[in-house]
């Protein structure tokens, strides 16, 4: 990939600021615990000095982190639009009865195989990972913490779900990406991912049908249900109707309405749905929602956890930590730091198999140090788009490669816009609910079993995609 800034740093210095970056995060969080915010300020003081001693000038640093800024502004939007939806859909009673219903109807045994299900469903008609957790995902965290299931374990069964979408649905953004970067049909590549995404699927289905089997009988906290349903049921007005509204948004979001918009609009439905069902609550409380969430004592600790959150003020240290990524990402592009290290390896891979892994270890290092999920797509695709075409490796071969790199590690990588959005959201920690998140970790594992064994490693003169004929060259 051409980087669009002027200069490069030379390969040693390239190299010394990688490192320093993964000893900063690697010591930081899992030894002192310190804040991610702080060691991400840490990280873009530590890049300004780095560049500023190796020739650019002030005011290129400073555009550099203004122009990380303006690209997380996407992130930044759909986390104030997510803010505001939550806390509506809290206090029109949305949230609470869709809480209610799944614990009156949902077996604990088989919520989380059926919520991994139904996500799946979701993320794959929106195409949309941030759509399938800004709308159901919320509801199902607090059905799984009402049943008393582990909340990591509940996150992760809604990162896996989500993910399914945003690599098999022909509406995905990254899907459509990933295809046009490779230079392959979008159909095409939805084809060959199928390779990965059902075994993937598949596993991950049958893994939260056995942990989901602890959580039935006797293990099954009553009282911690009695009491959730018996709050919500003397506090709010339930309905059906009210699960119309993330139908609705959900709606949206199918026939290709923009994220931020279809979100937003479901806040204003959960907006007026609370003047209409839970007049109780008053007009000030019911607006307010929208900034800082639903605030209500329900006389339970457990009740007040589960329900007394939302608006845009939880959001702003997500907000934070997406900026912040995003500045200290534009600040390696502008010192070209990825690409030097890149160019040392390229002409050195002559084989397919070293070629696929070269390709998820690249995605991986580019969502580590860019945070961001388009990246992580982008600048593997362009740097080996060629080193394909010179192994004669077809290119919906590297499009699902890209799909299982840059697309599934940034919900791997916590600091990445994708992992910081899901903990926002989810209101949990990234790191807690990775090991449980099975479908981006099995995808990558299985692309690098196909690299080694050859399996599904399709070549212009050989055996192709069914359906598709290698052409004679």
């Amino acid at each position: 990939m051409e980087n669009t800034y002027k200069k490069r740093v030379s390969f040693s210095v390239a190299l010394i600021t990688l490192l320093a970056i993964v000893a900063i995060m690697f010591v930081g969080v899992g030894f002192m615990k310190i804040a991610t915010i702080a060691l991400f300020a840490i990280i873009i003081v530590l890049l300004s000095i780095i560049a500023l001693l190796n020739g650019y000038k002030m005011e290129e640093v400073e555009e550099a982190m203004l122009t990380g800024c303006k690209k997380s502004s996407l992130v930044v939007m759909i986390l104030i639009a997510v803010g505001m939806v939550v806390g509506t859909w809290i206090v029109s009673g949305v949230v609470p009865s869709i809480i209610y219903y799944g614990l009156k109807i949902l077996s604990p045994k088989f919520f989380l195989v059926l919520g991994f299900i139904i996500i799946s469903l979701v993320s794959f008609f929106t195409g949309s990972t941030y759509t399938a957790v800004a709308t159901l995902g919320v509801a199902f965290m607090g059905i799984g913490y009402g049943m008393g299931i582990n909340s990591s374990l509940t996150a992760g069964m809604i990162v896996s779900g989500s993910i399914v979408g945003d690599k098999m649905s022909p509406f995905s953004e990254t899907s459509n990406m990933a295809a046009a970067i490779a230079g392959t049909d979008i159909f095409t590549h939805l084809r060959s991912c199928l390779y990965t995404v059902i075994p993937a699927s598949l596993i991950s289905a049958v893994l939260y049908t056995v942990l989901g089997l602890k959580y039935g009988g006797s293990s099954i906290n009553m009282e911690n249900i009695n009491t959730i349903t018996f709050a919500i049921e003397n506090n709010f007005t339930l309905s059906p109707i009210l699960i119309l509204i993330p139908i609705l948004t959900i709606a949206l979001a199918i026939k290709k309405v923009p994220p931020t918009l279809a979100v937003l609009l479901g806040a204003l439905f959960g907006l007026i749905a609370s003047f209409i069902f839970q007049r109780q609550f008053g007009f000030a409380t019911i607006v307010n929602s929208l900034s800082s969430g639903f605030n209500f004592d329900f006389g339970n600790e457990v009740v007040n956890k589960l329900l007394n959150k939302g608006g845009v003020s939880s959001m702003m240290s997500t907000i934070c930590l997406a900026i912040m990524a995003m500045s200290f990402g534009e600040l390696l592009q502008m010192m070209g730091v990825l690409e030097v290290l890149l160019s040392k390896i390229q002409n050195a891979i002559n084989s397919a198999r070293n070629l696929v892994i070269a390709t998820l270890i690249t995605a991986l290092l580019t969502v580590m140090f860019t945070a961001s999920q388009y990246m992580g797509i982008i600048l593997p695709g362009e740097f080996f788009k060629n080193s394909y075409k010179r192994l004669k490796i077809e290119p919906y071969v590297l499009s699902r490669t890209l799909e299982d790199g840059g697309t599934i590690f940034s919900y791997l990588v916590p600091w990445s816009a994708a992992s910081i959005y899901v903990s926002g959201v989810l209101d949990i920690p990234t790191l807690s609910s990775i090991p449980y998140s099975f479908l981006p970790i099995l995808c990558p594992l299985l692309a690098i079993v196909y690299a080694i064994t050859g399996f599904a490693i399709f070549k212009e003169e050989g055996p192709q995609l069914k359906g598709l004929k290698a052409e004679n060259k």
